[in-house]
């Protein structure tokens, strides 16, 4: 929680004193009243569908000692109640939330560690802070405070005691990572991959690139930037940069890492990597710059390739925070998926993946990667969603889903969505025989799959947030535990 002084906001902000009340000390920064606690700094910020000022009266009652504003004439029907509130005048809260932030940002001894990527922000995140709480205080991104105002949010919860702060940025155009970099001004910036996500808007996977990596334009000097070493486009990338900036990478390939570690201070391998419907195994090798080396097994509770990566990821953190690696594998070790997240529910013989947070290209195929690797000869069924923002590449990337499910075995399909048809083309384009049905919703789609569901079947759960497919999860949840109670009885 940021305590911040009334001469700190002005410094910071540019702003001038319109009112000096009795308080030059703030226990708090907020920007709703519904949370505001008595002594805060109240900030009257504006939305599409809100506007803080509107909110004054109800800030002062709730407590606050300060505001900050950007319309002086909201004052005049407030003078009789501002005897113990200072009043900050500034051209623009946004802009003003952000510096007081980037402020108290500069104030905080802890390291901060920034993560974007097109996807695995979130799960990467929550890895990285697996590997570091045993030995650190950490805070860390909540829920998706991860854009101008839930990344300015997040910082200024930030204890100043924090040893490690991880901070999710995410994005919808160029030019926001930077902004986002600049406020936080991390000293570990961390690229996860360069997907298809936002492609709708910014039109090309290059253009995506150079958005992710502006991540670097807030980077302290002498920081470290992580990156994906088995995506091409940040290979190539890193090569260029890495006489400008100190690299790690990653890489599931441990044949890989000699090449990389050409360019880096080091790199973080996997090999032997085996994966089971309770978990992953791999040992993960550090190879330095140097020609040193040192390794650790690492057990993840849960499957898929990807939290290797993720996994790598936490572990590269840790390794420059200068954490030992058995301690760091020790912590991933304990990690806890939360939410919809690739979740597996065992429910006697029937082995479903709830992904139903969301859906991208790159996800979609993690999923299914994963689904078929559990399988093994088993029947796999599939409800999808279609993924959105994708814009021109939308049928061709539903399409090519629809042709990978096919082609790793998956014999039922119940798809819904707008692009539903591209995925059944897909799949009848490798197999004439697969089952592929397309509903108007994700209900109808529900109505059809829980009947057809059999013992031994492994089913997949996966769509856009637009389509709630964890509807469809808790319906198979329910309708089986109703059977199983019914032949109980």
């Amino acid at each position: 929680m940021a305590s911040v002084e009334l001469r700190q906001v002005i410094d910071w902000t540019g702003g001038s004193l319109l009112h000096n009340g009795r308080s030059d000390w703030f226990e708090d920064v907020c920007t709703d009243t519904r949370s505001l606690k008595p002594g805060s700094l109240f900030i009257a910020l504006r939305g599409t569908n809100f506007d803080g000022h509107h909110f004054l009266a109800k800030a002062i009652d709730a407590g606050a000692s300060g505001l900050v504003i950007d319309d002086r004439s909201v004052i005049e029907p407030l003078m009789s109640r501002l005897e113990k509130v200072s009043i900050v005048f500034v051209f623009d809260t946004l802009q003003a939330f952000q510096d007081i932030a980037a402020g108290y940002r500069q104030s905080l001894a802890g390291r901060v560690i920034a993560i974007t990527g097109s996807v695995g922000k979130t799960s990467t995140r929550q890895m990285v802070a697996a590997c570091l709480e045993q030995d650190m205080e950490i805070h860390q991104t909540e829920g998706n405070l991860n854009n101008e105002i839930g990344l300015p949010q997040t910082l200024l919860k930030a204890k100043p005691s924090a040893q490690a702060i991880i901070l999710e940025m995410g994005m919808r155009g160029p030019g926001e990572i930077a902004l986002l970099s600049r406020i936080a001004r991390p000293d570990i910036a961390v690229v996860t991959n360069i997907g298809l996500s936002h492609i709708g808007r910014l039109g090309s996977r290059d253009a995506i690139l150079s958005a992710k990596t502006e991540i670097v334009q807030g980077l302290r000097e002498n920081g470290l930037i992580i990156l994906n070493g088995d995506d091409a486009l940040l290979r190539d990338w890193g090569d260029q940069a890495a006489d400008r900036y100190r690299i790690a990478y990653v890489t599931s390939s441990s044949d890989r890492a000699e090449t990389l570690a050409r360019n880096a201070v080091f790199v973080l391998a996997a090999s032997q990597i085996k994966t089971t419907a309770a978990g992953s195994q791999f040992t993960a090798i550090v190879r330095e710059h140097s020609g040193e080396q040192d390794s650790a097994p690492v057990s993840l509770p849960f499957p898929g390739a990807h939290h290797v990566h993720n996994a790598l990821i936490g572990l590269a953190v840790s390794r420059e925070l200068k954490l030992a690696l058995k301690q760091a594998a020790s912590g991933a070790a304990g990690m806890k998926i939360v939410g919809s997240r690739q979740r597996m529910i065992d429910l006697g013989g029937i082995l479903m993946m709830d992904d139903s947070y969301n859906a991208s290209p790159e996800s979609m195929l993690a999923a299914l990667d994963t689904l078929t690797e559990l399988a093994g000869g088993r029947r796999r069924i599939a409800a999808l969603g279609s993924m959105l923002e994708l814009g021109d590449f939308a049928d061709k990337a539903h399409y090519d889903l629809g042709r990978l499910a096919a082609q790793k075995g998956f014999s039922k399909l119940y798809l819904v969505g707008r692009h539903a048809e591209s995925v059944r083309q897909g799949a009848l384009s490798v197999s004439a025989d697969i089952d592929a049905k397309i509903f108007n919703d994700s209900d109808l789609l529900k109505d059809a799959l829980i009947p057809q569901v059999a013992a031994g079947d492994c089913i997949l759960v996966k769509g856009s947030r637009a389509y709630a497919m964890e509807r469809i999860t808790e319906a198979i949840i329910r309708k089986i535990s109703e059977t199983e109670k019914h032949h109980a009885d």
